[in-house]
């Protein structure tokens, strides 16, 4: 039996064909109904199609704005972060009643790290709009910082937290699109909120050797003992302290897939 691998090419291809497809789905939703809404003599009816119809336009904003890059070249990550904070919060948080605050300092990136860093932040944002809130209003923040050799991105909300906290699908995907970017994820639920803290380093040379490099950490460090409390996180300049921080996580990650 023949078995078939695909290259990162080959997955790219696929991503913008399932990207042109989804698109076009989209485009044919909304032109049916606003054909709907112009034949329909009913104010109300016409209002409703109305209504969806912008809220249709909205997702599209935001598929649009977390779409594969046609080519890997430098671009501003911050304000393609607020951008596409932006389009999120127009359609989805808005009608919620949560709003959503992005604070960064000036980032540049190639526009594929950019990209994982936005699908993570997606991901991230809506898990909090998702779970935080119980129906209520709130606040998310997205903090953007950097130093000459780490990148660190906090997802923060003023929610009730979570006391039984399981991870889904949604933060596996996210671990393994930090993974891509040579970082990781970690997460801290208290009574007062949530907290999601990326870090990964801002070269993307570094990013590729980061894994060897945590796992000769791991050999040399002495285990932690797992208290299931949040542990105290180093500052952004302290990268042993991110090193050490990143093997736990790691070994974190690896606890779960093993329980999952």
């Amino acid at each position: 039996m023949t078995e078939f691998v695909l290259s990162p090419s080959d997955d790219h291809l696929l991503l913008r064909e399932l990207a042109h497809r989804v698109n076009n789905e989209f485009t044919s939703v909304i032109n049916t109904m606003s054909r709907a809404a112009a034949r329909s003599a009913n104010p109300e009816v016409k209002a409703a199609l109305s209504e969806a119809t912008e809220m249709l336009h909205s997702y599209v904003d935001v598929h649009r704005a977390l779409k594969l890059p046609s080519a890997d070249t430098q671009v501003d990550a911050a304000e393609y972060l607020q951008r596409l904070c932006t389009v999120m919060h127009r359609a989805t948080l808005e009608r919620l009643g949560i709003g959503l605050v992005f604070d960064s300092a000036t980032l540049t990136l190639g526009s594929e790290r950019s990209w994982y860093l936005g699908l993570i932040v997606h991901e991230l944002v809506a898990n909090a709009a998702r779970h935080a809130f119980a129906g209520r209003g709130g606040e998310i923040r997205v903090e953007l910082r950097c130093t000459e050799d780490l990148v660190q991105c906090e997802i923060k909300d003023n929610g009730f937290g979570l006391s039984d906290f399981r991870r889904g699908q949604g933060l596996t995907i996210v671990a393994h699109l930090a993974n891509e970017l040579g970082g990781t994820v970690q997460h801290r639920f208290e009574p007062n909120g949530s907290t999601s803290i990326l870090v990964f380093p801002l070269s993307a040379r570094n990013a590729q050797t980061s894994a060897a490099g945590s796992e000769r950490a791991e050999l040399n460090s002495p285990a932690q003992p797992r208290t299931g409390k949040a542990s105290l996180l180093p500052g952004i300049h302290d990268r042993d302290g991110w090193l050490r921080w990143s093997v736990e996580a790691r070994r974190s990650a690896m606890t779960f897939s093993t329980r999952g």
